[in-house]
């Protein structure tokens, strides 16, 4: 993977920000659901943590970022969001990673956070001053809480 310029770095946690926020906004979704590698940071940030050996508490992120909702963590990433561009001026592809809250049909949140990810990115590209951008969204649902 090649490295990320300081602005290019600056509008991916941007763009990762505008997704998640959209997602986590829309009802029917109960969380963002982090990948296996967020949750393996999260743990080894605990276990190398204060040295106290005291697990966090309520309301306490990681030094990870896995607990936080803006992209904090190391290499700006936000759990169950993750997004990239294709070459150049390519398509942004943004894959995310939800619970859908019990009651609610996955079906009917995928088909509402969808748009309002794909809406929230390209306000974020435009208000970045980037061309009309392509975005192409992935819904996936890993859990019904």
């Amino acid at each position: 993977m090649s490295q990320i310029m300081s602005g290019d770095a600056q509008l991916h946690a941007a763009v990762l920000r505008a997704a998640a926020g959209a997602a986590k906004d829309t009802p029917g979704v109960a969380f963002l659901r982090p990948g296996l590698g967020e949750l393996l940071r999260g743990t080894v940030a605990r276990s190398t943590g204060t040295g106290s050996g005291a697990r966090p508490g309520p309301g306490t992120v990681s030094r990870s970022g896995a607990g936080s909702p803006s992209p904090s963590g190391r290499g700006g990433r936000v759990p169950g969001v993750r997004a990239d561009r294709g070459p150049g001026s390519g398509p942004w592809r943004i894959r995310v990673h939800l619970a859908v809250r019990r009651g609610h049909r996955a079906l009917d949140v995928v088909r509402a956070v969808r748009p309002r990810v794909m809406s929230a990115v390209q306000e974020t590209l435009r208000t970045a001053g980037e061309a009309p951008p392509e975005v192409a969204v992935t819904v996936t649902v890993t859990d019904i809480t």
